[in-house]
């Protein structure tokens, strides 16, 4: 219990003497998780929006003007028999002319003799379809079914977003790399301002008896703590910036709470890890 208690007084020695060392510290590796968690952040809601318009993309398949019954029948069994298809819906052309007069208004239409808008199928896709040439091979199949006149869909949206949440991604990796190594060496370094001046005490210590492992769990702590308030800190302005951004902006999802815990947990292990760096270089006990 002593023991206990004893280093308990060198935790908080080490933690408060030259305490805006250790405030600066804190805020430092603030700044780098920030940085870290917003790369993450914006890599995560990529993925979500780029999963969401892949649930809900669609395609329109346009019919001759001139299509029989039988012939629509067998272009309907050919939707139906598709891996990529999971859902069809028959659009007639005056169903197709409602739509336009809903959405431009009438006078879109006031001037149409005739409706010049042709039926389709709405074709509703599984997501695999955009994992790579299935998308494209679909698209020319269709065009070779009979009584197929056109295809409508926008080609570059999904890959476009596919590419962009790549590199967002490769971003992200290198730069939670750089701030690991960053929030290291900075967590190293304010260990190293706080036991440079204690030289002397830990060789007395050492010689009364006082274990390797006692001289340094402190320091350990103190990295660690250091890390996870900048972790906690920089997870706390994220999820304000998250919250104004979703009422006032646009609609985007935060961390969840393993996500959060990882997060966190990570600064904390990086604290932990810089400071065992410094101890094992400027500390030879």
């Amino acid at each position: 219990m002593r023991n206990f208690i004893i280093a308990l007084r060198e935790i908080r020695r080490a933690m408060f003497h030259q305490f805006g060392t250790f405030i600066g510290s804190v805020l430092t590796v603030f700044l780098a998780t920030l940085v870290a968690g917003s790369f993450a952040q914006i890599t995560k809601n990529t993925g979500i929006a780029l999963d969401r318009l892949k649930e809900e993309a669609s395609i329109e398949v346009y019919l001759k003007s001139d299509i029989d019954s039988l012939t629509q029948n067998r272009l309907q069994n050919n939707l139906v028999a598709n891996r990529f298809v999971t859902n069809i819906l028959f659009v007639s052309k005056d169903r197709a002319l409602f739509r336009l007069r809903e959405t431009f208004g009438q006078q879109m239409v006031a001037g149409l003799k005739t409706n010049p808008l042709p039926a389709s199928y709405e074709v509703t896709l599984e997501t695999e379809v955009y994992e790579g040439d299935n998308f494209q091979a679909l698209i020319d199949s269709l065009y070779k079914i009979a009584g197929v006149e056109d295809v409508g869909y926008v080609p570059s949206a999904i890959p476009k977003l596919k590419l962009i949440f790549k590199i967002l991604t490769f971003l992200g990796l290198v730069m939670g790399l750089l701030v690991m190594v960053a929030t290291g060496f900075i967590i190293g370094n304010a260990i190293h301002v706080k036991i440079a001046e204690r030289r002397n005490t830990f060789y007395i210590m050492r010689l009364v008896g006082a274990s390797s492992g006692f001289i340094r769990a402190p320091y350990l702590v103190t990295g660690t703590i250091i890390g996870l308030l900048g972790g906690a800190l920089s997870i706390a302005v994220l999820k304000l910036a998250t919250v104004f951004i979703a009422r006032f902006m646009v609609p985007i999802s935060f961390f969840d709470a393993v996500e959060i815990a990882c997060f966190i947990a990570a600064s904390g292990l990086i604290g932990f890890s810089g400071s065992h760096l410094a101890l094992k270089k400027y500390l030879e006990i």
